[in-house]
């Protein structure tokens, strides 16, 4: 069902009239050119346009042309006809009351309970729409197009519908004829009322500036309306002034919001070079304190370091010296009594220095090779010059030599061996342990005269002597010459063999004893090289401790 052929108010099926579906192009043109045509837009210019406004809104209408730039119309009396004027319903004559009102037109055009009447009038919208062609269907289209465009009613409607528009369009009529009579009487009554007037009031009204706009009534409204007129002028300067106050205001607000913006911006560019500032500030201390505590590592470290550097004996560490007993097992194997086995031996870096013949010579000439360290070292660091001889510390076969003019040359080494050359070689032993001994004199005597700690008086050594002990190697001097059973052997004497007897056993008591002798001395060697040692260690670490920085 298309919406042409539905009707625009109750939107109820309809069926055209033959008259209209079989309309023929000139009966369409003939109903087009009786329509009304529409009213132009208006050619009048703006200021016709504000001269034609009523008084109420003319001052308005003069602030929105003043403000939108359209001259304003010449201001003059006007006549009581150019204004509007509102009556009461008390001047209106009684409306008619109407058959169809609008509420039972709405009831019956929206309500869809309610069926159409059907009369005879309208029985050619239920005839059958037949012999419309495509062409009358358009120009009835058009028609209906241009019948809405020109009236303000939508077309198609059905019967009842039209019925119900001329009803209110009648009603209307009559409503805009009493108001037309209302306004004519109103007219007439203004009209009386000016004639009434006399001249002096007409005079006075014009001096009073009542007939400015050109309009009539009683002194009591005119006096009313100049006082209104007046206090609506005061407010109006009143508000004036509040505007212009508040428009100050307002250009004072813009500038302090101005200067605010800028500061902000200026508190935004100080806030970031402070915060940049700050995380430089912070990198660079977070880097100090992270040295900080590297140093104060290194300090402690280091404090750790000097503790155990001045708690380490530096000669002990190089030279131990000490004094070990001797095996009893092997003591009495050797033929020693056992009183003796509880004698002890000195040692320098575990070599045991004496206790012959348990201990080999391998380990004595290594021993006295550490002594012949031992002493030259102590002497370079004390700053002590020999005399007479000098030490070639070489290990197991150092050697002393006598300084210029002498050029004696003795081994501080010896071997059990008992070839000739060998024989020559341990003399030179006890000669070297002699110059030695003389060496470590010099060495005491030098501490004494220098006033350092280990010379003291209670070291007594004299020549070939040490704490009353003899440092020569008892047994070479024997070893120099056959025994007596050699000779006996080669004729040279008869004794009897109870003799060789009691001489070997005569030997063996003061070989004994003169080993025990020599050991001793030795190890009183090596005692007054450990009081040196240990007097030296304590100067130095006092010379340290003293030196050192204070936190």
């Amino acid at each position: 069902m298309q919406d042409s052929t539905l009707c625009q108010r109750c939107h109820q099926p309809l069926v055209l009239d033959p008259t209209i579906a079989n309309l023929s192009p000139s009966s369409a043109t003939l109903i087009t050119s009786a329509l009304p045509t529409p009213s132009p837009p208006s050619s009048l210019p703006p200021t016709a346009k504000l001269s034609s406004l009523p008084p109420s809104s003319r001052q308005s209408a003069e602030i929105w042309a003043s403000a939108n730039g359209i001259p304003l119309p010449p201001s003059g009396p006007r006549s009581v006809a150019e204004s509007y004027i509102l009556l009461s319903d008390s001047i209106l004559p009684p409306r008619p009351t109407s058959l169809t009102s609008p509420t039972n037109h709405q009831q019956h055009q929206h309500s869809p309970s309610v069926p159409p009447p059907s009369t005879g009038t309208n029985a050619t919208n239920t005839a059958p729409d037949l012999g419309i062609t495509d062409r009358s269907k358009d120009i009835t289209a058009n028609l209906h197009a241009i019948l809405s465009s020109r009236t303000p009613i939508s077309h198609p409607i059905c019967v009842e519908c039209t019925a119900l528009l001329q009803s209110e369009l009648q009603r209307e009529l009559e409503e805009l004829s009493r108001e037309r009579d209302a306004y004519i009487e109103f007219q007439k009554g203004i009209v009386r009322n000016k004639e009434s007037l006399g001249k002096r009031e007409m005079v006075k009204d014009e001096a009073d500036g009542l007939s400015e706009y050109g309009m009539e009534g009683t002194e009591e409204e005119w006096d009313e309306l100049v006082r209104r007129k007046n206090e609506l002028s005061k407010e109006e300067d009143k508000l004036k002034k509040i505007l212009a106050e508040t428009e100050r205001e307002l250009e004072k607000a813009h500038e302090e919001e101005k200067r605010v913006d800028k500061e902000e911006r200026e508190q935004e560019e100080l806030e970031k070079e402070f915060l940049l500032a700050h995380a430089a500030q912070s990198t660079e201390l977070r880097h100090l304190d992270e040295t900080l505590q590297s140093a104060k590592t290194r300090l402690l470290l280091s404090q750790s370091v000097l503790a155990h550097l001045e708690s380490t004996n530096v000669y002990n560490d190089a030279f131990q010296i000490g004094h070990v007993p001797l095996d009893p097992s092997s003591a009495t194997s050797a033929g020693m009594s056992v009183g003796r086995s509880s004698l002890t031996v000195g040692t320098i870096n575990g070599l045991r220095l004496g206790g012959r013949p348990i201990v080999e010579w391998d380990e004595i000439n290594a021993a006295w090779g550490l002594v012949a360290l031992c002493i030259d070292r102590i002497a370079v660091k004390v700053g002590c010059t020999f005399e007479g001889h000098k030490i070639c510390p070489l290990g197991s076969f150092s050697r002393i030599e006598e300084l210029p003019p002498g050029t004696g040359k003795y081994e501080l080494y010896a071997s059990s061996d008992l070839s000739p050359a060998r024989l020559l070689q341990n003399r030179r032993f006890n000669h070297a342990l002699v110059s030695l001994l003389d060496l470590l004199r010099q060495l005491v005597e030098f501490g004494r005269r220098e006033n350092r700690g280990w010379g003291v008086e209670n070291i007594e050594i004299r020549k070939d002597r040490i704490s009353g002990h003899s440092i020569k190697l008892p047994g070479i001097s024997a070893m120099q010459m056959p025994t007596l059973a050699s000779m006996s052997i080669m004729g040279l004497g008869s004794s009897s063999t109870s003799d060789r007897d009691a001489n070997r056993d005569s030997k063996r008591e003061n070989d004994a004893s003169g080993e025990e002798q020599w050991t001793r001395a030795c190890r009183a060697v090596l005692a007054v090289l450990k009081r040196i040692l240990v007097v030296e260690s304590e100067a130095d670490r006092t010379m340290v401790q003293a030196s050192a920085p204070r936190a």
